[in-house]
């Protein structure tokens, strides 16, 4: 099974032995919103994630990697393996170390930030759709 926000956040504070009410109370945060949370109705925003993991004493990223995974979790847990392809990061092929060719020919600087730029506002656009 998936861990969620939800099952993250009531396994901390079941650990600690607190009710939500007293977690809620300490954290400024409503017992309603605190329930929704952990019944995974509604994602508590990153600075509420944040606030909740001063108070736990815990790292933030724990729950943030398991709330905004694309953002927070680890690059290794976001990678997608092909069988038998070559996985590129966009940001590796688009950085300065990487050299871009075109019939064996290296593209000049401007080219290649302009590939980046094509590239970006594609990714961006897509974004939007889905």
């Amino acid at each position: 099974m998936t861990e969620t926000v939800g099952s993250t956040l009531r396994r901390i504070r079941k650990n600690r032995g607190e009710s939500i009410v007293t977690v809620a109370k300490a954290t400024h945060t409503s017992p309603a919103s605190f329930t929704k949370w952990e019944n995974d109705q509604t994602v508590p925003s990153e600075r509420s994630i944040r606030k909740l993991a001063e108070y736990y004493n815990t790292e933030p990223l724990e729950i943030l990697a398991v709330a905004f995974p694309d953002k927070y979790a680890p690059a290794e847990e976001k990678k997608v393996v092909l069988e038998g392809s070559t996985v590129i990061r966009v940001e590796d092929l688009l950085s300065d170390t990487t050299v871009l060719t075109y019939n064996d020919q290296p593209l000049t600087p401007s080219k290649k930030n302009l590939i980046a730029s094509f590239t970006a506002g594609l990714i961006i656009a897509s974004a939007d759709k889905d």
